[in-house]
């Protein structure tokens, strides 16, 4: 009666020491899959929702690149740019590199347009608001003053960076889902921008008004998330 009263006692401990080490293995497995989510998330993000082409605005004749959008409605966008300028009298071409940030406040549903195409879906984007540095390459450009100016002639300025704000406006077509093949959403948009240097000359130079300092640029963006 011993001998089976011990050899029950140990298979209860052994099964409790089994049940023990699986409870801790799923914490560990569930710590594991939760920091490997978090990975996953995290390099998810880094995928470009977007790809931009662009005219004009103090970037270039054109430039290309992608973008990122966030925030509950995605009204928040961070755009990477590389443009060209073309030589004109200079000696060469060069390239700029252009970061740049968007705010869309709010959409407006164009249902007279879908009525008549009720396989698509258009939206109009009233104001969009832009803020972006660029700059451009070159050895013509410096981050501080030559020594060949007045001192203070350029002060707080530099020719190898830009700062650039702009406002615009955009009409998007949402693509049916049974019609996507890479793209979900294309969009169009203009933009009027001004960067700082010529706000100083507008300042300085009471002969140059607000019109002459204004930008016009056009655009296209492919959302592919």
């Amino acid at each position: 009666m011993k001998w089976k009263r011990l050899i029950t006692n140990a298979a209860l401990l052994l099964f409790g020491l089994q049940v023990s080490a699986g409870d801790s293995l799923d914490v560990q497995n569930s710590k594991y899959e939760r920091r490997i989510q978090r990975m996953q998330n995290t390099w998810a993000a880094l995928i470009p929702t977007h790809y931009i082409i662009q005219n004009a605005g103090n970037m270039g004749v054109v430039s290309i690149g992608t973008g990122w959008s966030y925030g509950k409605r995605r009204q928040w966008e961070t755009d990477l740019l590389f443009g060209y300028i073309p030589k004109h009298d200079a000696t060469r071409g060069k390239l700029t590199t252009t970061v740049k940030g968007n705010y869309i406040p709010w959409d407006i549903d164009l249902a007279f347009i879908s009525t008549k195409m009720p396989e698509n879906r258009w939206l109009f984007e009233p104001l969009t608001a832009s803020l972006y540095v660029n700059t451009v390459y070159g050895h013509e450009f410096w981050k501080s003053q030559p020594g060949r100016y007045p001192d203070k002639y350029y002060r707080f300025m530099s020719t190898k960076l830009r700062l650039n704000v702009a406002l615009g406006q955009r009409i998007m077509l949402k693509i049916p889902e049974n019609k996507r093949r890479r793209h979900n959403r294309i969009s169009l948009f203009y933009e009027v921008s001004t960067c700082d240097l010529y706000i100083r000359s507008m300042f300085q130079d009471s002969s140059i008004k607000l019109k002459d300092i204004l930008g016009l640029s056009i655009g296209l963006k492919f959302y592919t998330l």
